[in-house]
């Protein structure tokens, strides 16, 4: 992710590459080396650095409220991959430290940013296919990436619904407003990854009573996504499965249009990289906020309590609703 983030910086005409820190030192200097800037042995170094405005961190789970607390005492700005942490309580702690030291937060989520995905929040937003009722979909890999740290609990935090749910825990929000309640289950069944899931099933319930359900997996062999969004005069799908980028609006009265991105390039961590610029530059909250990164951990959490007491869980209480109002209102800005 770290190489993914520098391309898109360079390929930005407002922004550079200040530094680069990494634990590996030797490869801290390869990418230095071909990025064309300096490399730091400790974060300390990086951060004191005069020229630096924000911080990327891509790291594992673990040491992801580590660096926020770091970079937010500095005074910088700050993208932190998915998860935002490990718990709800990292998170919210990551969020309050934010909010404290007046920086911005965002979490990293490409998928927000796929075309096929904008389309889709665009026609939505239009009231293209009237009211919506429902949304389902899932979202998953193959499990590749499970030689690494992410079949590590402490490392991790969660399994397939943490990981990768947790960009489609983000759009559903993004789709359907705020969650409230979820119940379901999660299992391991193929990988010897326990306590760890490699599957999850959940049915939420979001404001207005608008339900959704919900896979994340890592033996999703065709992946990587899809998502249905049902209204009360059609349908919406986005299509990324495999090679596919597609977006499709079929109404009740048998009328279709299809948007088809296809063979397009792969863009969505560009537009990521040049809409949160954009925020900064204009004193606004990137998406996904550092919020949305919160309560997308908050529901793979209450996906897990539900599938451990077999009870529907909350959501949604006094204190969400309360940081909501001090966000709305610009408080965690820089």
């Amino acid at each position: 992710m770290g190489l993914r983030r520098i391309r898109a910086i360079q390929n930005h005409p407002e922004a550079c590459v200040v530094g680069i820190c990494d634990s590996d030192r030797s490869l801290a200097q390869w990418v230095a080396h071909e990025v064309g800037c300096p490399w730091f042995a400790e974060a300390e170094e990086l951060l004191a650095h005069p020229q630096v405005d924000c911080i990327i961190i891509c790291v594992p789970n673990k040491f992801h409220l580590q660096y926020v607390a770091a970079v937010a005492a500095a005074g910088k700005h700050i993208w932190c991959e998915k998860p935002l942490a490990r718990t709800p309580e990292e998170a919210w702690q990551a969020v309050e430290l934010s909010m404290r030291h007046r920086v911005t937060l965002k979490v990293g989520s490409n998928l927000r940013y796929f075309p096929s995905v904008l389309k889709a929040k665009e026609l939505l937003d239009a009231g293209a296919f009237g009211e919506t009722l429902f949304l389902r979909g899932w979202i998953g890999n193959a499990g590749w990436q499970l030689k690494s740290w992410f079949s590590n609990a402490e490392m991790a935090g969660g399994g397939a619904f943490l990981d990768n749910g947790s960009h489609l825990l983000d759009i559903a929000r993004w789709f359907l407003g705020e969650a409230q309640e979820v119940t379901g289950f999660v299992a391991t069944q193929h990988w010897a990854v326990q306590p760890l899931e490699d599957n999850g099933m959940g049915v939420f319930r979001f404001s207005g009573g608008k339900l959704a359900f919900i896979q994340a997996c890592w033996t999703e062999w065709h992946e990587y996504s899809y998502i249905e969004v049902y209204g009360t005069q059609g349908l919406l799908r986005v299509d990324n499965r495999m090679s596919q980028c597609l977006t499709l609006l079929r109404l009740r009265n048998g009328q279709e249009q299809a948007w088809d991105y296809s063979t397009l390039r792969t863009s969505s961590y560009q537009a990521e990289m040049d809409d949160f610029i954009r925020a900064l530059m204009e004193g606004r909250q990137p998406q996904p906020s550092g919020f949305d990164g919160l309560r997308a951990v908050q529901m793979a959490w209450g996906l897990y309590e539900a599938s451990r007491t077999g009870r529907a869980v909350s959501l949604w209480g006094e204190r969400e609703r309360r940081l909501a109002e001090q966000i709305a209102g610009g408080f965690n800005h820089g």
